[in-house]
């Protein structure tokens, strides 16, 4: 998946869904491993807010 192609909405859908997902498993690396990439996808989804502000 290319992340320069996600709107800001896709982002904050994958991240919620990641957040789902960890929530699911046992506490451990791999939920770890899926909450910081959540955070990363809604840190992408700020991101490009800000860009759509600045540019509008």
């Amino acid at each position: 998946m290319h992340d320069d192609h996600l709107t800001v909405d896709q982002c904050d859908e994958i991240a919620n869904a990641l957040r789902e997902d960890a929530a699911r498993l046992p506490s451990g690396s791999d939920q770890q491993q899926l909450l910081q990439l959540a955070e990363r996808y809604r840190a992408l989804a700020e991101l490009k807010r800000m860009v759509l502000r600045l540019v509008n």
